[in-house]
């Protein structure tokens, strides 16, 4: 059997894995470091697979849905982006080129079968429920299952199958000001990746944490392994601490 004809199977099967990690409770499977470790071991060059998928990971760093609104799609971006800088031997930074357009195109599609399969599918699970058809209702959510993943999933492996010539013709007909607005854009991103994190988590409690990381990093040149040392000992001193005040307050209350 033909050797691309596999890889491009296996290819599918990692665009499988991907989409399905909202079905997996979000457990990140669609993440492009995890994406990137898997085409690495697909195409047998998992070192410059996970090192591209790190490169990848600064460009989806705050990317979430919010609401209606869904960020690119990071699976189809993440595979075929990995499998470029592969089979091309690139430096990893050149995956942003592929993995940002095509990401672009799929959430597109996505989205279209959001808003045309899948409403079709909640009715019909809905008038299932009506009539306490429970085994229906399981039915329409696997088959929207299957239609957010098999679709995008197929496509992901068609165009890994198309071949590297494809890849670089599409790469090589984007125009230059794409080309340097991507590069300046890869300077901002990952800054409001930054941003949307602290935005989450930085409240007048935690500010002091954020800015002893950064001094630490910044003035005593420590890894990030150090750091998080450090922050998993505040961790546990602080939860022991809260523990210990929370019981000696119960204690305190249950004496009147």
């Amino acid at each position: 059997m033909d050797n691309l004809f596999v890889q491009a199977v296996l290819i599918f099967v990692v665009a499988v894995i991907g989409y399905l990690s909202s079905f997996f409770a979000s457990s990140g499977l669609n993440r492009p470091l995890v994406i990137g470790m898997l085409v690495g071991l697909v195409l047998g060059d998992l070192k410059t697979g996970i090192m591209t998928g790190a490169t990848l990971e600064l460009v989806w760093l705050g990317a979430m849905a919010i609401g209606a609104s869904n960020p690119p799609d990071m699976t189809s971006g993440s595979i075929l982006g990995t499998a470029y800088v592969i089979t091309t031997k690139a430096e990893p930074a050149a995956a942003v080129l592929l993995a940002v357009p095509v990401s672009m195109l799929m959430i597109t599609l996505w989205n279209f079968m959001m808003m045309t399969i899948i409403p079709l599918l909640s009715a019909k699970a809905d008038a299932c429920a009506k009539q306490g058809n429970s085994r229906g209702v399981d039915m329409m959510h696997h088959a929207a299952n299957l239609v957010q993943t098999v679709p995008l999933a197929f496509f992901v492996a068609l165009a890994f199958y198309l071949g590297q010539p494809v890849i670089e013709r599409v790469v090589e007909n984007i125009p230059p000001f794409i080309t340097s607005g991507l590069d300046y854009a890869m300077s901002i991103i990952p800054a409001i990746g930054l941003a949307l994190i602290a935005r989450m988590i930085l409240t007048k409690k935690l500010a002091a944490f954020l800015f002893l990381g950064f001094i630490l990093a910044a003035y005593f040149e420590m890894s990030i392994i150090g750091i998080t040392g450090i922050a998993a000992i505040i961790v546990t001193l602080w939860t022991l601490n809260t523990n210990r005040i929370a019981q000696k307050e119960a204690n305190d209350g249950n004496e009147f």
